[in-house]
Parts: C-alpha cells; structure tokens; sequence
C-alpha cells in the first residue's frame, strides 16, 4: 500500500507523476519513498522506492518537479539514524535515480517543497525536527530553504528565523521576483497561542523580505498550499476551526494582495455531502488555477468520530465516514462557481493534491486512496 501526497502533469502531456510513500504491513506508519508515473490512460509506467523504510526506519515523499531533462524530488531520507531533508533527481522514462543530495540536520527534517528557478532548483522545508515520518506540520522544527543547481551541488542554505513557524510547507516563484512561501505558524491571538497561516516574501537570493502571519480568534487556522495568480495575488488554502462550533475543520481559502500584503477576503466551505457540520473534516490540501483564472480548492472530507450517519438524495448509500475527493471551484472574489465530492462508496478516497493540464483544462486529483489500493489517480475533464 501507499499513500500520495503530490502530483505534476508532465510537459510533453504523456502522463502524471505521484510522490508520496509505501505503508508498513500495519499501515500505522510511512517507509519507502515511492514515485510512479502512469500515462494518460492510468497505466502504470514505472515505480521507483527510495531509502530505507520499516524497523523505525522512514522515508517520506513531499514534491515532485520537472526540469528540463530530470524530474526532482523533496523527500525526507532515512541516513544515519535519522530523517534527513534531501533531494533525489530522476530519469523521467525511467524513474532510475540519477542523483541524490542529502542536506544538513540535526535531527529529523524533509524537503517540502520544490520550484525551478532556471535551471536551479530552489526547495523548502524543515530540519531539526524531534519526530520521524510524514508529518503535517513541524511546528518545533527549522524553516529552511535551499538552492541546488541541475548536478545536485548545494548553492545556498538559510535558516528562516520567523517567530512561531517551525517549516515552510510550500515555496513558489514570486510574479515580480524572487520567491513567496507558506507554512502554519503559531501566534497569539486574543491572549490565547493559536495556529496561523504565514507567508513569506523571499529575494533571489533566498533572504527574507518580509513576513506576515494571517489568523482569527476562536479556533486554529492551518495552511498546506499557495499560488501566485494571474494578477500576482496569492491564494492561501488550508483548513480551520473558527467558525465551525466545534473542534472539526473547514475549508479555508485566504486571498492577499502582494503589493499590500492586505487580506482581500478569506473564505470557508465545507460539508459537501450533506452530513451534520459538527462531525465532518474538509481538510484542504492542494490549490491550483484553472483555464480562465479561477482557484481550485481540493482535499478530502470525511468523519472520524464515533458519530455515523447514511446519507440521503443524491448521496443515497453513502456513509459519513468514508472518505472522498472534495472539488471547490471559485472565483477570483471567492465566489462558489461549483462543487463536488469524488470517491468510492466502498472505501477511503480522500483528494491529497491537484494537478491542471493547461491545454486542456483537465484536473488530475491524486487520493489517498484504499479501495485503489495505493496512489490513486482520478482525472476530471472540464464540460465544454
């Protein structure tokens, strides 16, 4: 079995590439990174398993990127007793490893993210982290962010001192220059500590510019994703508390203006099936834009309490606690345009991350998937 967490669509539009990694025979904890590329019609064309996995032992899968002759991925490498941050560059025919660059922890630490700067490649991350595996977010950690050239020899390494944020989550090229990050963050909001969503302003040169932490009072706000939209503005996606009555999670979607750094507006969606709000997850975790400019909001939604409940109409046979794809797509004001939930009736298919073919205007959802079982590749085409 497997569990993915992010997806490209490849730039000759032959297929799709996942990264995340295999589960113990348990399933209770991560162990190899995996990578597989499948073509347009899901056939699998290739599986590569990296580092050491099982025994205490993890290796995680963050992101996957394609230069121009090799795809890179950010993973966490078991090395030496320890999870280190590192990234492996790959023959996209293939998917033999064609380098692997471990970078510097004291303790546990991943690569996130990943972005090509030119021929650069330009990740985030965390190091010095206390625990192993696939963690959502290590907020006692180290906010890191490198730059390596196409050879794997590292360029630069800065630790980002930002009250609060333990990890970037992810980093994207700025629309005027340099970089823009996200990551939860802690900060103190109404006299109690609180989860926040934090952005960073990087130079070229990787230093920071400037900081800014966006959140409420009356529950936790977290971050897992970001674009830069075709105005140069920044769309935040993640999920919250405030708001929602009871310790559950919503969608959150936060629009910043990038000259102002002002929140535009911040909206919440959620229970897509029907089901009683108070015992239903709409955890976000991938964004992305689609043909005409609009934000696709994707995660997965779902009940983990002991509270279970059949569904009704359109949702006739469905059981609030199995898990499917949840699909928001809104404007550019954060407008609801239309909404969905994909999945199986049978088992968990909860959405992990989106990817868009520009061209066409399809969007391959990568789930989480147990009924697949593994990586599981769901495309959606737009009706004409």
């Amino acid at each position: 079995m497997a569990h993915v967490h992010e997806g490209i669509r490849l730039q000759d539009k032959s297929g799709w590439v996942g990264i995340g990694e295999t589960l113990n025979e348990d399933v209770s904890r991560r162990s190899k990174v995996q990578v597989r590329r499948v073509d347009n019609e899901a056939a699998t064309q290739w599986t590569t398993n990296i580092g050491e996995g099982g025994g205490g032992k993890f290796s995680v899968g963050y992101s996957v990127i394609e230069g121009p002759s090799a795809l890179y991925v950010g993973i966490g490498l078991w090395q030496n007793n320890k999870q280190m941050p590192a990234v492996a560059a790959l023959n996209p025919s293939t998917g033999a490893v064609i380098w692997t660059k471990v970078l510097t922890s004291n303790s546990h630490g991943g690569v996130r993210s990943c972005v090509m700067d030119n021929t650069d490649i330009v990740c985030a991350g965390y190091k010095n982290y206390g625990s192993t595996g696939f963690v959502f977010v290590a907020d006692e950690g180290k906010p890191v962010v490198w730059r390596l050239n196409s050879s794997g020899d590292l360029i630069t390494e800065k630790t980002l001192n930002i009250e609060g944020m333990g990890q970037v989550a992810k980093i994207r090229k700025d629309a005027t220059s340099g970089f823009v990050a996200c990551s939860t963050a802690w900060s103190v909001i109404g006299g109690n500590d609180r989860n926040v969503m934090a952005l960073v302003k990087l130079d070229s040169s990787l230093s920071v510019e400037w900081s800014q932490t966006y959140g409420l009072a009356g529950g936790e706000t977290q971050v897992f994703d970001m674009l830069v939209d075709t105005d140069g503005n920044y769309l935040l996606g993640g999920h919250t508390t405030v708001g929602t009555g009871v310790v559950n999670w919503d969608y959150v979607a936060l629009k910043v203006n990038s000259q102002t750094r002002a929140e535009v507006w911040r909206k919440t969606y959620g229970q897509p099936r029907g089901f009683d709000a108070r015992y239903i997850h709409d955890e976000m975790y991938g964004v992305a834009l689609d043909k005409d400019g609009n934000y696709l909001l994707l995660g997965g939604s779902g009940d983990e309490y002991t509270y279970s409940a059949n569904g009704s109409g359109e949702w006739q046979g469905w059981n609030s606690d199995v898990w499917g794809a949840y699909l928001v797509v809104v404007s550019k004001d954060g407008e609801t345009l239309y909404q969905d939930f994909y999945g199986n009736k049978g088992g968990n298919n909860a959405g992990e991350w989106l990817s868009v073919d520009t061209d066409s205007g399809d969007v391959m959802i990568y789930t989480d998937s147990d009924s697949a079982p593994g990586f599981g590749f769901l495309k959606l085409t737009p009706v004409q």
